[in-house]
């Protein structure tokens, strides 16, 4: 997979992004067999398939790159990806042509990559709050960072039934900024994450980083 990024964002994560080109029977043999791939057996799509191992391969790159033993990613109760016998957090994205993954050793990360599509005009009604329905005014790449910064920072709480309308509000923003601010509520658990979401602009992709 060609390394397309690297970068240390806010000097406590590590991102890397790759281009996606290998056949599925390529990325099996460079993973290997002895990481837990019971997950993989779930997948029953060729595409899908292709991106789970491609993301596997990039965070056991990463891990390694700290100078620990990678030894597979399990699942938490919200479908969280996290790294069996090690305490760092992480956070994986893939798409048709792109996976992405970032670690931190001590703080949970998000990250989220989409490629700008007509379909968030559709639907951003469901997803942004009045006042950043009104900021987008449908501008398709404003649409997508709106959808990455919330997906991202979803990510990093790494918890389930958080609206994206309602729950989590990205703060206005001009679409060349490289970074926005975001805020998610938990009214069940009266909290409050605020979080510095980090975007980078790849063609069509947007990439955003919530730490």
């Amino acid at each position: 997979m060609p390394l397309v990024h690297s970068e240390k964002i806010e000097e406590t994560s590590t991102l890397l992004l790759w281009k996606l080109i290998e056949t599925e029977s390529e990325l099996h043999e460079s993973l290997g067999s002895s990481y837990n791939l019971d997950d993989l057996e779930t997948i029953s799509h060729p595409q899908k398939r292709r991106e789970w191992l491609a993301s596997r391969i990039l965070i056991k790159i990463l891990v390694e790159q700290f100078g620990f033993l990678y030894e597979g990613t399990h699942k938490d109760e919200h479908g969280k990806a996290f790294l069996v016998n090690n305490a760092s957090h992480i956070s994986l994205t893939h798409t048709f042509d792109y996976v992405a993954a970032v670690i931190n050793a001590s703080a949970p990360v998000g990250i989220d990559m989409e490629k700008t599509d007509f379909k968030l005009q559709r639907t951003s009604g469901k997803f942004l709050s009045a006042p950043e329905f009104e900021q987008a005014n449908n501008h398709l790449e404003v649409l997508c960072m709106y959808w990455c910064a919330k997906e991202a920072i979803y990510k990093l709480y790494g918890k389930k039934k958080i609206s994206f309308k309602n729950s989590i509000y990205i703060k206005p923003f001009d679409k060349s900024q490289s970074i926005v601010k975001g805020i998610l509520s938990d009214d069940d658990e009266n909290l409050k994450v605020k979080s510095n979401i980090h975007v980078r602009w790849f063609e069509e992709y947007c990439l955003a980083i919530s730490v």
